[in-house]
């Protein structure tokens, strides 16, 4: 029998087939609760709209990327990442960034909250 996967996993494990538009934006925000807090660079984006909004932008902005990261669970229930990522961006450039993501679930499996960190930004 197989575990079902973190939060933080199935999030992190859609973004690349998100940017090569391998899955949709619906099928992307889906690991978000209704009225999700989502913040990775910019100010926070609240609610559905909000957070479909700020991955739009984010997938529009980029044509490729792989993602590598591990995941654990913290003492208090939040999920934590550490990632990097190398991608191709809409105007050609190529980047490398890395950072440290934690997300608290809801009991439904969805990301309440997230919030990422940089630790290399974008460059």
């Amino acid at each position: 029998m197989s575990e079902t996967p973190l939060a933080l996993d199935r999030y992190l494990t859609l973004i690349d087939p998100a940017i090569a538009g391998e899955v949709t934006l619906d099928e992307f925000v889906d690991v978000f609760a209704p009225d999700a807090v989502a913040q990775i660079g910019g100010p926070p984006a609240q609610g559905a709209d909000a957070v479909r909004e700020l991955y739009r932008q984010f997938f529009a902005a980029h044509v490729e990327a792989k993602h590598f990261w591990n995941t654990t669970v913290l003492p208090d229930g939040r999920q934590r990442a550490e990632w990097v990522a190398a991608a191709r961006t809409a105007d050609g450039s190529v980047i490398t960034v890395a950072g440290v993501e934690h997300a608290t679930v809801g009991e439904d499996g969805r990301i309440v909250e997230l919030h990422n960190e940089f630790t290399r930004p974008p460059a």
